[in-house]
């Protein structure tokens, strides 16, 4: 069992939490504000938002759809 995940409640939480920085870190990595990328996507998202639509809000495909 890793130790960060002591700093957790359930693995579920470890689970969402390596997801949510990996996405942040993925912003960093293609050159994206985290906090733009998010406050964007956040606002976009809506509950019957297709795969299709989704993965075009992964940061990589973002910044391309930014270009």
């Amino acid at each position: 069992m890793p130790f960060f995940f002591f700093f957790y409640f359930t693995q579920v939480f470890s689970n969402d939490s390596a997801i949510f920085y990996s996405l942040l870190e993925s912003c960093d990595i293609v050159g994206l504000n985290p906090q733009e990328w998010l406050t964007d996507v956040l606002t976009t998202l809506r509950d019957d938002t297709p795969p299709e639509e989704i993965e075009q809000m992964l940061p990589y495909y973002y910044k391309k759809s930014c270009e």
